[in-house]
């Protein structure tokens, strides 16, 4: 890459970058109370919730890790692009509800939903908050890390300063305006994504012709040689590869499958995002709106990895050794103008699923856990001990990204499942079933809260799960195994103790 074309990358992300602050320090006027500043509580149309959390959910693992899958296993990954429905799937299961709880009673954060369901337990809201507290500085951590690595190898910085110049950026605007600032950031960064997948993918077609060369070029292209600074590369292509489940046990294919989709329904990046909806009739058209980008991004990232299938078994360019480089190696064939978008694709979805899980975890930090504690504070030092919070946070998630490498990559994949054997006891269970008993779903978030910390300890030492799935299929299936159990045999928040809100929230 020629220097001229890396500072074309560098002015337009930071041109992005500093779009983003204008935006988070515009939107601080509106943090004024709880409601808005922790969670932009019924102030925003389908459009723009939609953009927010297509950009949060879709990380930097959708748009260069998934290529990099699919480039080595063919179509194990395609299944995940199937997520897409799960938006729309989880707006009509549960989004009603959740936004309802916000007509009935004052709703600033997923702690407040599960204190008016379980009558204000202190046990769920804090097991709650230090289990969604763990996933979320998880998830921070991976998009620094990577990130932080990808631009200061395009530019040759330090890491350090590469990490502190974009989510130090990040960390002021988020401080400043909390939620508000961040669902708005976060729209203006999924349009960015939305408009680089449309362009990808026309220049997919106009590489490839479609899919049906795709196949050809695969099933005939054998073992593919190539050089890369000196050294030999090979890449073996098969028919197996467009299989339905790849070149990959069928097991491992469904989970990809499966797990997103379940997963997607039980983010906090969805459910918070149901009850910032202004007008509750608007629902539809938010699952529907969110669906439809997460599409578009998700065949940006499938059509990305086929192109680089494409090139290299018609000998076009050379086989890929990192698989991680898979999209920048498709970016570069097509020329610098998908390479501005590919670029900013890429910062915009790790800067805003970071801010999404900076504002969540410095918000369970500064009012969830405390009020679990007993501990009540007004709004106003709610807020002031927030935006601090965010501070502390924010540098401290820089500095343990960078450091640690090795740490930072298991940690990316323990976010995931550990969110969601937080948020289906809770949310998704708690929601659907009124017998789902305060006991039940706090003996689910115990189970879950030892689970995960087991496994991540377990995982370091090679432990190989049962049936071959990944650990978190194991450790949400007990946690909602116990919540079930538990809850049949007790009584708490259920009955004539439900809240009668409630309980007519549940039966919409």
């Amino acid at each position: 890459m020629s220097s001229g074309v890396k500072y074309l990358i560098m002015a337009f992300s930071f041109g992005m970058i500093i779009v983003s602050f204008l935006i988070g320090w515009t939107a601080k006027k509106k943090a004024s109370d709880p409601q808005s500043f922790f969670g932009g509580t019924a102030l925003f149309g389908p459009l723009t919730l939609s953009l927010s959390t297509i950009a949060a959910v879709a990380s930097a693992f959708a748009i260069v890790g998934v290529p990099g899958i699919i480039y080595s296993f063919g179509n194990t990954m395609t299944l995940w692009m199937l997520s897409s429905g799960a938006f729309a799937m989880a707006y009509l299961a549960i989004g009603k509800k959740i936004r309802a709880m916000a007509e009935v009673g004052s709703i600033a954060s997923l702690g407040d939903i599960s204190d008016l369901r379980f009558n204000g337990h202190r046990g769920i809201k804090a097991t709650l908050s230090v289990v969604l507290f763990l996933g979320a500085i998880a998830y921070l951590a991976s998009q620094i890390s990577a990130t932080s690595a990808l631009f200061a190898h395009l530019l040759g910085w330090n890491p350090m300063v590469a990490g502190f110049f974009i989510f130090g950026i990040l960390t002021i605007y988020t401080a400043l305006s909390g939620e508000v600032g961040g669902v708005l950031t976060q729209a203006f960064q999924g349009l960015i994504m939305v408009l680089a997948g449309i362009i990808m993918i026309i220049a997919f077609f106009s590489i490839t012709g479609g899919f049906e060369n795709i196949v050809e070029v695969v099933s005939n292209a054998g073992k593919v040689t190539g050089s890369v600074g000196g050294k030999e590369v090979i890449k073996e292509f098969s028919p197996d590869m467009l299989d339905a489940w790849g070149i990959l046990p069928g097991s491992i294919a469904m989970t990809w499958m499966f797990i997103p989709i379940l997963g997607t329904m039980g983010q906090p990046q969805v459910l918070t995002r149901m009850y910032a909806l202004k007008d509750p009739k608007d629902m539809p058209r938010l699952g529907l709106y969110a669906a439809l980008g997460h599409m578009i991004v998700g065949l940006f990232a499938v059509t990305m990895a086929y192109a680089a299938l494409y090139l290299v078994g018609k000998g076009i360019i050379p086989p890929i050794t990192k698989v991680d480089n898979t999209i920048f190696a498709v970016a570069d064939y097509v020329g610098v103008y998908a390479q501005l978008f590919v670029y900013a694709a890429i910062l915009a979805a790790s800067m805003s699923t970071a801010s999404m899980f900076l504002t969540l975890s410095s918000n369970i930090i500064s009012r969830d856990l405390p009020n679990a504690l007993g501990k009540k504070l007004d709004s106003k030092k709610q807020m002031q001990i927030s935006r601090i919070t965010t501070f502390i946070i924010g540098i401290f998630a820089i500095m343990f990204a960078i450091f640690s490498g090795e740490a930072v990559a298991i940690l990316g994949t323990f976010g995931w499942g550990t969110l969601m054997s937080a948020t289906f006891p809770v949310f998704i269970t708690g929601l659907l079933w009124k017998r789902a008993s305060s006991q039940g779903v706090f003996s689910g978030l115990i189970t879950a809260l030892i689970l995960n910390v087991t496994a991540l300890i377990l995982n370091r030492t090679g432990f190989k799960w049962p049936g071959g799935l990944p650990w978190y299929v194991n450790v949400i299936t007990a946690a909602l195994v116990v919540t079930v159990v538990v809850s049949l045999c007790t009584k708490g928040a259920t009955g004539n103790e439900l809240d009668k809100r409630v309980e007519a929230v549940i039966d919409l």
